[in-house]
């Protein structure tokens, strides 16, 4: 069926504001937080290196301090042991194993002060050895405690990394690099913009077409071009007193066309408007093999890409909303509008 305009196109009104490219601003957005975000993982990444790395010298340091105790502990045991048996040669019943026994007054007048110099060189020298063991116990111990005071830094590690990533000063230098500033430059601008949108809207100082094609444009929702294939309304948007029929294709993609209540019969299925002569021409959707129609279970199935939950929640809210009763004032179309409405009333009408 071929049909054409029948009433005269109606161009809607010149704005003043500008609606942003939402698209466009979305794609700052994201690179805006890609590279917020690459600069905070890499600062993660160095900070936990730097932990492993302090770790790393840390038990460098213990292990060549434990070697030379290690070397001074082997030194002091062997004059120990040099020293014990000078002793033991001399006063053999004051070494019990390596238990020293000081000599008496008698032993060390007789032996002229022998006795007491021999007892206090293997003495000093016993003391000596178990002072340097103390200090390798103590160094092994800290050494054993590395891998403690490691995991406790490294589970610290996530809350201190965003206490910095999150801190003024971080965030004032990296906003010092050239390429990040340009970009965080125009995300001020996209929120200053919806800032001052947001103030508008809330005193009353929007109007209704700029809120229209605002909300279009942040949605996606575009102004029906044809020929178009595969497209089922889902939905009406009211803007004061003009109300549009959302429809929506298999690829996605939604277009926008002023309510007309002749339409409504036509809500339940799925469409096609081609090119017919000098006009346009609508048509039921037919499946792939061009065989049988596209039903709108099978259309919601596509738009979710096959995923079986998804698609049932859709039909399901598209069932909904063809039961809805309205009662609405036909909205003024252009021409293209004018040109696709009355190609589906005339397969309506069919």
């Amino acid at each position: 069926m071929t049909a054409s305009a029948q009433e005269p196109p109606v161009e809607h009104p010149p704005l003043d504001a500008v609606i942003p490219n939402f698209r466009e601003d979305e794609r700052i957005l994201t690179r805006y937080e890609s590279m917020l975000q690459r600069r905070i993982k890499t600062f993660g990444m160095e900070h936990e290196s730097s932990i492993r790395r302090n770790a790393s010298t840390k038990r460098d340091d213990l292990r060549e301090e434990l070697e030379r105790a290690q070397a001074e502990h082997e030194r002091l045991s062997e004059i120990a042991v040099t020293t014990r048996e000078a002793y033991r040669a001399a006063f053999p019943h004051h070494v019990k194993k390596t238990r020293l026994i000081e000599p008496t007054m008698i032993e060390n007048v007789r032996s002229l002060g022998s006795a007491k110099k021999l007892y206090a060189a293997a003495h000093d020298a016993w003391a000596a050895a178990e002072h340097v063991m103390s200090t390798i116990r103590k160094l092994e111990h800290n050494e054993s405690q590395l891998d403690v005071e490691l995991q406790r830094a490294l589970e610290r590690a996530p809350q201190t990394i965003k206490d910095v990533t999150e801190s003024d000063k971080w965030l004032d230098e990296i906003h010092a690099e050239e390429e990040l500033a340009n970009v965080k430059a125009k995300v001020d601008e996209i929120v200053a913009e919806r800032d001052a949108y947001a103030e508008r809207l809330a005193a009353g100082r929007v109007s209704d077409d700029e809120r229209r094609l605002r909300a279009f444009a942040q949605a996606g929702v575009k102004h029906i071009a044809m020929p178009v294939s595969a497209i089922v309304f889902v939905r009406v948007e009211h803007y004061g007193t003009s109300s549009y029929l959302i429809a929506r294709d298999v690829r996605k993609q939604q277009y926008a066309l002023p309510y007309d209540r002749r339409l409504e019969p036509l809500l339940d299925g799925v469409y096609d408007i081609e090119k017919a002569g000098e006009t346009f021409a609508a048509r039921r959707s037919l499946r792939e093999n061009g065989a049988m129609l596209l039903t709108v279970r099978e259309h919601f199935q596509k738009c979710c890409d096959n995923a079986d939950a998804a698609a049932q929640e859709a039909y399901q809210a598209h069932r909904e909303f063809i039961k809805q009763t309205r009662t609405l004032p036909a909205t003024p179309a252009d021409e293209v509008e004018s040109a696709a409405i009355e190609a589906l009333v005339a397969l309506a009408a069919a």
